[in-house]
This record gives C-alpha cells, structure tokens and sequence, in this order.
C-alpha cells in the first residue's frame, strides 16, 4: 500500500468520525447541563462584553458556580457562538474538533507501535469509534479539550527523545510544554499530571531496574537526561498566570472539595483507633498503611479491565461521564486490552515506547487517584489514548497468534471477514447506542429536562408581566435561564455584587432582571396580578383552572414526561 492511499484512508477516517461526532448534536445530548450552560453563556459573555458572568475581564478562570473553571474553552468556543449563536451545537463545537484533532496524533503514536501498515489501519479505524470518543466528543467538556491538547504534549515529548543523542538543538522539543500548558489551561488534572509525566520522562525510573548499576544508571541521566528538566521549568513558567490571576485558594476550589485527604482522613478505619491519643502513634493500625492501601487501590482501579470495559459506579450514573451500555472501551476492546496489557510487561526492559505508556497511565491517573473516588473517568480522560495504545499492542500480539491461521487462504479470508464483520457493527452500535439509547437515558438530573424546551416560551412571554418567579429544585438552575435566551450579559454582569461570595457551596441561585427565585405557593400567590411561574413543584391543574385570569402551559421533557409548569396570572 503506498503512503498516498495510507493517507487518504487514515483522512477518511477522521472525517468520518468528525461527521459522527457533530451530527445532531442540539438533539443527543438532548439538552446542555449546568457546566455545558456555564461555558456556553460565559463565552457569549466575554464574546459580547469582555467580560464573564460576574464582570471579570477577560479572566483566565471562570468563577461560575464557585468552581473556577478553567476559561480556554469557553474562549475557543466564541466563534463558533459568534456564527452559529448560542445553542447546544456552537457550545458542544469546541469538544467535537478537540476529539478529532486528538485521533490525529493518536495516528502517529500507531505508526511507532504498529509497522504493518493494513493492521494499524484497521486498528485506527476500531479506535477512532470507541466509547469514550464517541460520548465524550459529544459533549462541552473541558476535559476532553484538555485530553486533545495532552496527546498532543504526550507526541512531541515522545518524538524528541533522543535530541541529545542526536546531538540536536534541544530547543525542538519547546512544543511538548506548549501544548501541555494548554492542555493545563483547559483542566485542572493536566496541571498535576504533566508534571508527573515529564519527570517520569526524564528519570525513567523503570530503567533503573534493568541497569548493572546505580553508577551506570546515574551516568547515564547526567549526560542524556538532565537537560530536559528545563521542559518542566518552561511548563510551570506558562502556567504560572493562571495561579497569579486568582488566589491560590480559588485555583484549588475544586480540589479542596473533592480530595482524598479531606474525605478520608485519618485513613484508618474509626472503630480501629478507639482510645488511641494520636492517630499517628498507632503502630498497628497506623494511618500511612492504609494511606498507602487507598491510593495504590485507585490508582490500579484505572488499568482494571472491568472498570475499563463495563463495571459502571453509581458517582458515574449520575453524571456526564455515564455512557450507558458501555465503560470506556468496547466489550471485544477490553478483552484485547488485556493481551495488551501482558505485552507491554513482557517488553518493557528493552522497549522505551512501552515505558513511556506506563508513564503516560500513571501520570494520567494520579490526579484521579488524589480525589475520594475509586474510579472516575473524566478526572482521568488524558489516560485513555494511552489505554487505546494498550489495545493496539492487544492487537498485534492477537494478530501474531492467528497468523498462521489466516494465512490459509479460505479459512484466512472467511475468517478476516467475520472479523471486519464483527468490528463495522460494534461501531455502528456504539453510535446508534450514543445517539438515542444514551440520549434517552442520561436526560435526567444532570441534564434536568423543561429548561430547553420551556424557556423560550417564557421568553416570549416574559415582557407583558411584572415579575416571573421562578421554583426549582436546582441550586444552579440559573443558568438555564441565561443560556437559553441569551439572556444580556450586562444585566447579570449588574447583579455580581448581590451573588454568593467565591467559596459559597449550595444554592447559588440569585435575582435578575425579573426573575425571582422562591418557593411555588399558589394559595398565596394567586392574589398577585402580572406574574408568570415556573414550577417545578407538584402543580395541581384544577386550583389554576379554577382561579380567574389564571393559565397554565405544561413543559415536556426529553423523553416527553412533564417536566415543569408555566403559570401566568394577569
């Protein structure tokens, strides 16, 4: 096969896969979430003021709900709300292109791992459709943006290896720090996990293992390996402004929420400690053993083929990370991962590139590993390319085995059949399962249904009252009502002052405009004239039908239950 066809093949892939990605993306997710809605109105924000939400100029992190979220995202996302206005497909754009420029650098590392050129196309085509691509390119996450920028760091890191060697400018390798400061822009994870993988890189600390000698070790670092601790220096310069715009202390909000110190501490079980002075003293039941326990427990949890491939916990039910019917991988891909895995280990002495995917895995999972969760994919999202290359690897030890076998001409050719068979309908199950199974399941509480189909009625109706109060169960629903008719950013910009101080957990709900944020009472309010009500609350039809002047529009979900109530009283 000549390099020309290779190309056009590996291109139509990609675009393929693009097209998949950004079809019907206003319908499946069916509405956007709270982050999905904070990123998209924070963008419209700055992209009509300058400013965010709260009036900050230009802000490298957006205080939103009392999060800080990274901002570049919601910066990339301005021109297309700029061409396409502000709706789920222009706020979901930024994800999609990020998922397709990462399967691109994905390609590269195949062409290191894979030299048969008809496997690692087919390879790259399974791949470039697995679960976590499909779903996660489908939605506005700064993880995903963060993941692409990682692959990419990851490529240019790997590839200029050996400079020194080479005796080469150094220099050439000033875009692995680029992009993984970008990568730090975009998510919090990346900006512990790249520098654990450029330290990982430089040390190489497996080789260790495998040399005659400290001595030998130690000379080897020095004269090859010491001069790319300035790649990490570079790193931690570019990322500074993010810490120097805001405190410290807001930079790590989400951090402090969720860390494993906080949740779990003193480590050791509580009934294990009863009458002991000081936990630490406590030689058998001491908490570093159990410290120790935990971590090396969620880091394992993210090389776990069931995990990978279909063991769901109920902290990922409930959130975007869910991608109903599967985990992260395809069923066959989790099988062959395993074949992976055993390859990796068995080469790993001789073999750099697979070191540096070991490295890539644990520097991708320790920022996940630090928060109370045992698994959690979207803390770990730069980890599955990574996981991918174990499945490549999978693949050529699976190939090798059946070798033999295929190359019998009629066994070989009915067998390659049943193969490409089996591949093109899991592809085609894990997008149809991702525009409509997974549509249908995950419209729920994180994706609460009535606010896209309910709020631009309240919209058209909004200018002929006085005041719309509004009852949700919520404690951002807000920003729904911001979203969804692109509410002037100059209107909520005027309220900052009013809105819960940064650090504030809970309800984060604020008056607007003339919006009011209260309880449904209809007994009460009832009396009052030129109001219009969203309830959320169990609404009873008679007591408005009843009560003159009174209307009452019910709001369907996604999967066309009632979802919420419009009552207007003139």
């Amino acid at each position: 096969m000549s390099r020309k066809i290779e190309k056009i093949i590996v291109g139509g892939i990609i675009v393929l896969s693009f097209l998949v990605k950004i079809y019907g993306l206003a319908k499946s997710p069916p509405s956007v979430n709270f982050d999905e809605a904070a990123l998209g109105y924070n963008a419209y924000s700055i992209l009509k003021t300058g400013k965010d939400e709260y009036g900050n100029f230009l802000p490298l992190s957006l205080r939103s709900f009392n999060d800080y979220k990274p901002a570049l995202y919601a910066y990339l996302s301005i021109p297309f709300i700029a061409v396409m206005g502000l709706n789920e497909t222009s706020t979901r754009m930024v994800s999609a292109v990020a998922g397709t420029i990462s399967m691109v650098f994905l390609y590269f590392f195949l062409k290191e791992l894979v030299k048969n050129k008809n496997l690692r196309l087919l390879i790259f085509g399974i791949l470039a459709f697995e679960p976590w691509r499909m779903h996660f390119s489908r939605v506005s996450l700064e993880a995903n943006l963060s993941a692409c920028f990682f692959v990419i760091g990851s490529w240019f890191l790997y590839k200029n290896r050996n400079l020194i060697k080479q005796k080469k400018n150094i220099f050439k390798a000033i875009l692995a720090p680029i992009f993984f400061s970008l990568a730090a822009y975009s998510y919090h994870g990346a900006r512990a996990a790249v520098p654990a993988l450029i330290i990982l890189f430089i040390f190489d600390p497996l080789r260790f293992f495998f040399v005659k000698s400290f001595k030998e070790y130690k000379k080897w670092f020095l004269k090859f390996k010491v001069k790319y601790l300035w790649l990490l220096v570079f790193f931690i310069l570019l990322i500074m402004p993010v810490f120097l715009a805001n405190k410290s202390s807001q930079v790590l909000t989400r951090f402090r929420q969720e860390n494993v110190f906080y949740r779990y501490f003193p480590f050791t079980p509580k009934e294990l400690l009863v009458g002991e002075k000081s936990v630490w003293l406590n030689l058998t039941n001491n908490p570093i053993y159990y410290f120790l326990g935990i971590m090396s427990g969620h880091m394992l949890s993210y090389f776990s083929p069931i995990n990978l491939g279909g063991r769901v916990y109920a902290w990922v039910k409930g959130g975007v990370q869910y991608i109903p019917g599967f985990s992260m991988l395809g069923w066959a891909e989790t099988i062959i991962f395993v074949f992976g895995l055993v390859s990796l280990i068995k080469n790993i002495k001789v073999n750099f590139k697979n070191r540096y995917i070991v490295y890539w895995m644990l520097a991708s999972a320790a920022p996940a590993a630090l928060t109370w969760n045992w698994f959690h994919p979207l803390r770990s999202m730069n980890l599955y390319p990574a996981v991918e290359l174990i499945v490549a690897l999978g693949m050529i030890k699976i190939a090798k085995i059946l070798g033999k076998f295929l190359a019998k001409k009629k066994i070989g050719n009915i067998a390659n059949l049943g193969i490409a068979s089996f591949f093109v309908l899991s592809v085609l199950f894990v997008v149809l399962n991702e525009y409509n199974y997974s549509a249908a399941i995950t419209h729920g509480e994180y994706q609460p249904g009535g606010f896209k189909e309910g709020v631009k009625i309240l919209a058209q109706m909004q200018d002929k009252y006085d005041t719309v109060i509004i009852d949700s169960p919520h404690a951002q629903s807000y920003i729904f009502f911001l979203f969804y008719q692109s509410m002037d950013p100059k209107i909520v910009q005027a309220c900052a002052d009013k809105r819960p101080a940064p650090g504030v957990e809970g309800n984060l709900n604020f008056d607007f405009y003339k919006y009011k944020f209260a309880k449904y009472d209809w007994p009460q309010q009832k009396n009052k004239s030129k109001i219009l009500i969203w309830a959320s609350s169990e609404v009873i039809e008679k007591e408005i039908k009843d009560t003159p002047g009174a209307n009452l529009i019910w709001i369907s979900n996604a999967v066309r239950e009632k979802a919420t109530a419009i009552i207007s009283k003139e």
